[in-house]
């Protein structure tokens, strides 16, 4: 990516200062997780050849028998397509608890994520041929890497020397968006050939953000006897993923899962339990899909299970084993398995199922790791179009301006909480005014506020892990029907940075912003020069209480778009028409407070105050409204 480049909605990456970008709606930043290697004390018996990971049993963090603690890589089947087997390393500016390396300087860089194996036995000779192989690849659903931006190799000597033996660099054709390709390094050099070898990747960019991505699999060090053999195969030091039928030869004979299983759900990747069996028809999809990888040079054939189990009691809801299946060498096979899930016979009030297809192959070890995929679909209590991954980050590209998602529940219900993720990129807003709403629908769109929550207990806070959320609770708030979850932005240089999902472009129908006082549907923009929409789902869950309120007469809401403020512009008065709203707040532009006050007189006078638009932010017990407001 061109880091100072403006792309608008969704798109839009945060770069340089955010006080210059003023025509946008949705902007999008990248982000993930990190954290520097650090040499391990503790003496480790060597590993033995072959070493073989592709991360395929791996769950966010490398596993410790084979590499060293920390370095910040991010394990993971979400942020990227088209990689040989389940699950990638991925590098970038993020240390491992998601907070970028650098949070002060916006635009450091240097050295980020690593990833260092543990010592391994390399007492062979020259003749034995040694090769050392990996995948590998920028970008994905991340942001691109610059020209100056690298990943580096390095390989340790006997005398305890780290060498670079390989840079990656970033590949600016057209295509490159396409490619894993693949790296083959012969170790033919005596100073690597000892009992404490080691290798160690370190990735080079920006430390603010997930900033310039690389992504790491399949790596395998082992022995090649036959040299025909093994000069054959470095002559394919580059290729394109076997998905795209392109592939001459693979130094592997391995039957692999790959990519993410789809849900068994049609308008949410989560949804209360509830919910789900009020109408099961509109929410069960009629398959699910999974993707077989055939890395051999020959054709396979293969029987594989599938299996559903509830992770709340271990209990096995279904499984079958299904009959074999063919797949021609060097391609990629869909299979479809039908939804036949009965959820309404296990009486339950929420279910955590893991969805698994197991592939039975002749694989020898290590290559059979890479046999079983699965996915948890959590049927709760909350409302959920994400996956869990953010594989970027949407901030609106105005200072002032609203964002919603929209929702629909089966049958009447409450929402009682806002989940939300936060992502800690570029600027550090922790500890600042966060202002939620629930919205009701107005043909379509989100309408009168319901409810504002912006008060002492919304404060932005960020994760202790990577894409947790921070909930936020409030008084339950009845819904009916289709309703909407939102939060206000306030400043151009503290713009509020949602986890977003590029998993899930289906439902960016489902999100809608509001910079000019009109709500406009996320997906009915098109592409221009310096606007390209995306497609994902901000992390952004309702919770629900799981039945029915009814609201007093006496507690009914003020709707939103009652509330008038005149003058406006004024020389120094500004009146409201609503007597219950008393508690006064008043902040400029950048977000922050320049008068706190309460009055009877539904009226602020300021007289003293410089020209210019301020935010007037109006509150009684039970709602907060900010308006716009020009001081003459």
């Amino acid at each position: 990516m061109t880091r100072y480049k403006q792309h608008y909605f969704l798109t839009l990456l945060l770069l340089l200062a955010f006080c210059q970008v003023s025509l946008a709606q949705f902007q999008v930043v990248p982000l993930k997780n990190t954290e520097k290697s650090k040499p391990s004390s503790a003496k480790v018996m060597a590993l033995k050849l072959p070493f073989f990971d592709d991360f395929s049993t791996s769950t966010n963090t490398q596993d410790l028998g084979q590499w060293q603690k920390g370095g910040g890589v991010y394990i993971s089947n979400t942020f990227t397509t088209n990689h040989p087997t389940i699950n990638v390393a991925t590098f970038d500016g993020l240390q491992a608890n998601g907070t970028p390396y650098d949070f002060a300087n916006s635009l450091a860089e240097g050295a980020t994520d690593s990833l260092t194996s543990l010592p391994i036995d390399l007492q062979y000779s020259v003749a034995d041929s040694v090769h050392f192989t990996f995948f590998y690849r920028t970008q994905g659903l991340g942001d691109k890497p610059e020209l100056r931006d690298s990943l580096r190799l390095q390989f340790l000597t006997n005398g305890d020397k780290w060498q670079t033996v390989w840079v990656g660099v970033t590949d600016t054709s057209k295509t490159a968006n396409d490619l894993f390709k693949r790296v083959i390094i012969p170790i033919r050099a005596n100073l690597f050939l000892h009992d404490k070898f080691q290798f160690s990747f370190q990735s080079f960019g920006r430390k603010s953000g997930q900033f310039d991505v690389w992504h790491v699999d399949y790596i395998y060090i082992d022995r090649i006897k036959n040299q025909r053999a093994a000069g054959e195969i470095i002559k394919n030091t580059s290729i394109r993923n076997p998905i795209t039928k392109e592939v001459t030869s693979i130094i592997t004979q391995d039957l692999a899962t790959q990519n993410q299983l789809t849900s068994f759900l049609k308008r949410y990747n989560s949804m209360p339990l509830r919910q789900l069996l009020a109408n099961p028809q509109k929410e069960l999809a009629d398959s699910i899909k999974w993707n077989v990888n055939n890395l051999s040079s020959i054709l396979r054939f293969f029987p594989y299970s599938y299996q559903v189990t509830n992770l709340l009691n271990n209990q096995n809801i279904e499984s079958n084993s299904l009959p074999s299946q063919g797949i021609g060498s060097l391609s990629t096979l869909t299979l479809i398995q039908k939804n036949n899930l009965n959820l309404a016979s296990l009486n339950a009030t929420k279910l955590k199922l893991k969805v698994s297809f197991k592939i039975t192959s002749s694989d020898v070890s290590p290559f059979a790791v890479n046999d079983t995929i699965s996915r948890v679909i959590d049927l709760d209590n909350y409302y959920a179009y994400d996956d869990g991954t953010a594989e970027k980050a949407a901030y609106l590209g105005k200072g002032f301006g609203r964002a919603a998602v929209q929702f629909i529940v089966n049958k009447p219900d409450a929402v009682k909480a806002i989940r939300i993720n936060v992502q800690p990129t570029v600027t550090n807003l922790a500890g600042k005014r966060l202002t939620l709403q629930i919205l009701a629908n107005e043909k379509g769109k989100p309408g009168k506020a319901l409810k504002t929550i912006s008060d002492s207990t919304t404060i932005i806070k960020y994760p202790n892990t990577p894409n947790a959320f921070i909930e936020y609770k409030f008084d339950s708030v009845a819904v009916v029907d289709t309703f909407y979850v939102g939060y206000v932005q306030l400043a151009d240089d503290e713009p509020l940075t949602i986890g977003l999902d590029e998993n899930a472009p289906q439902f960016v129908n489902r999100h809608f912003y509001n910079i000019n006082n009109e709500w406009v549907n996320v997906s009915t923009k098109q592409s221009t020069s310096l606007f390209t929409p995306i497609k994902g789902s901000l992390m952004i869950r309702p919770v629900m209480v799981g039945k029915e309120i009814f609201v007093l007469a006496n507690e009914e809401e003020v709707e939103e778009k009652s509330l008038v403020i005149s003058p406006n512009p004024s020389k120094d008065i500004f009146r409201w028409n609503d007597s219950s709203l008393k508690n006064v707040e008043l902040l400029d532009m950048t977000g922050r407070t320049i008068l706190q006050t309460r009055t009877d007189n539904q009226e602020v006078n300021l007289p003293n105050l410089n020209t210019g638009t301020y935010l007037l932010r109006l509150s009684n017990d039970k709602n907060t409204f900010v308006r716009k407001i020009i001081k003459e």
